[in-house]
C-alpha cells in the first residue's frame, strides 16, 4: 500500500520534484549551451531571394559563420507580408539552430493591423540588431519642385494634394509616407500598390507624383535618371549619396524614419545560446570589409545587445501604434 501524504508533506515532495526538474533542465541547457553550434544554423528570410534584405542576411551570415564556426545557412520563405515565415520559425526548436531577420514589417506593423496572426511577436527571443535602412523621398521627373519646403507648398496649393504610392496599405512604405505628411503638413492622397516596384514603374512613368523606398532599392535607380531624390529619412546623410539631404536638414529637424533588422530566435531560446549568437553577430559586424559592403548599399551597420533589440522593437511598437491611429489605417 503506498502510504498518504499530509497536505505539507505532499507541498514538500511537490517543491522539491518540481525543484530537481528545474535543475535538470539547467543541466541539459549548460551542457547545451556549451557544445552549440556542432551543426549548421538556418536563417529564415522572409522575402523572397536577391532583395535588399535577402542581400543583408547574406552578407552578415558569410561574416558571422566563420566568427561562430559554423555555416550559417540562409532559407527563403516569402508570403503574406513575413508571416509565413515568422509562423514557421515561432513554431522552431528553441535550440538556436533555427533563427529569423525580423524587420518593423513581421514584428510590429503586421501584428498590430492583424490581431488574429497566427503568432504572436512578442515571444520571440531577440538575439542582435544588424542594420538600419533610411528610406528616400523620390519624386517624378517635371514636378517642377528642387527641395522638399516646394514640394510641401505645392502639395498644399492643390485641393487633392500630391499622389503618393506605397507597397500596400499598412505597409512600411504607406506608414512613412503618413508621417512624413503629419509631421510636415504636406496634403498627399495615397495610392496604394501591391509592392514598390509596380509603384515605382507608375513613378518613372510619371502617373504618381511622390514614392517613398528603402535606400538600398533606390541606389541603382539613380543612375537611370528617371527619378530625382529629394531627402532621405534618416538622422545623418547616405555615405552611398552625400548630395541628398536629410528631411531635418531640409526644414523639420525632429523628423526621422528607418527602417530596421534585427535577428531573432524562437520562445524561450536560453540565454547562453543566445549570447553566442550575439558575440558572433557584433564581432562580424565590427569588420571592416562587411561594414563597408554594407554601407555602400545602404545600410548602417547596427549591433547590441538582446536587451537594445527588445527596447528597440518596443518603442517602435508604441510608436507605430500612435501612428496607425493618428492615420485611420486599416486593412478592414
Amino acid at each position: 500500500m503506498t502510504p498518504r501524504l499530509g497536505t505539507y508533506s505532499r507541498s514538500i515532495y511537490l517543491g522539491l520534484k518540481m525543484a530537481l526538474a528545474f535543475g535538470m533542465l539547467s543541466a541539459f541547457a549548460n551542457a547545451h549551451a556549451q557544445t552549440f553550434p556542432d551543426r549548421p544554423i538556418k536563417l529564415v528570410v522572409a522575402f523572397a531571394a536577391g532583395g535588399a534584405s535577402d542581400a543583408l542576411a547574406r552578407s552578415v551570415a558569410q561574416e558571422a559563420s566563420q566568427k561562430i564556426g559554423q555555416s550559417i545557412v540562409v532559407e527563403n520563405i516569402a508570403g503574406a507580408g513575413g508571416s509565413v515565415a515568422a509562423r514557421t520559425v515561432v513554431r522552431a526548436p528553441a535550440d538556436g539552430y533555427t533563427l529569423i531577420l525580423g524587420s518593423p514589417g513581421s514584428m510590429i506593423i503586421n501584428p498590430l493591423l492583424q490581431p488574429n496572426l497566427p503568432y504572436d511577436p512578442q515571444q520571440f527571443t531577440p538575439v542582435s540588431s544588424l542594420a538600419r535602412i533610411s528610406y528616400a523621398l523620390m519624386i517624378r521627373q517635371g514636378l517642377g519642385v528642387k527641395n522638399v519646403s516646394e514640394l510641401v507648398a505645392l502639395s498644399n496649393s492643390k485641393p487633392e494634394g500630391l499622389t503618393v504610392g506605397s507597397a500596400g496599405t499598412g505597409s512600411n512604405t504607406h506608414l512613412v509616407a503618413m508621417a512624413f505628411m503629419a509631421s510636415t503638413g504636406a496634403k498627399v492622397h495615397h495610392i496604394p500598390y501591391k509592392g514598390t516596384a509596380p509603384a515605382l514603374n507608375d513613378l518613372m512613368a510619371g502617373n504618381i507624383d511622390m514614392l517613398f523606398d528603402s535606400v538600398p532599392v533606390v541606389i541603382p535607380q539613380l543612375q537611370n535618371n528617371k527619378v530625382t531624390v529629394l531627402a532621405v529619412t534618416g538622422a545623418h546623410r547616405e555615405s552611398a549619396m552625400q548630395q541628398v539631404p536629410t528631411i531635418a536638414e531640409s526644414g523639420w529637424p525632429k523628423f526621422t524614419a528607418n527602417n530596421w533588422f534585427g535577428i531573432f530566435a524562437p520562445p524561450k531560446t536560453p540565454a547562453a545560446v543566445v549570447e553566442k549568437l550575439n558575440q558572433a553577430l557584433n564581432a562580424s559586424l565590427q569588420d571592416p570589409g562587411l561594414r563597408s559592403r554594407l554601407q555602400a548599399n545602404g545600410n548602417r551597420p547596427e549591433g547590441g545587445s538582446p536587451s537594445d533589440l527588445n527596447k528597440l522593437v518596443q518603442d517602435e511598437r508604441a510608436s507605430y501604434q500612435t501612428l496607425i491611429k493618428r492615420s485611420n489605417i486599416s486593412l478592414e
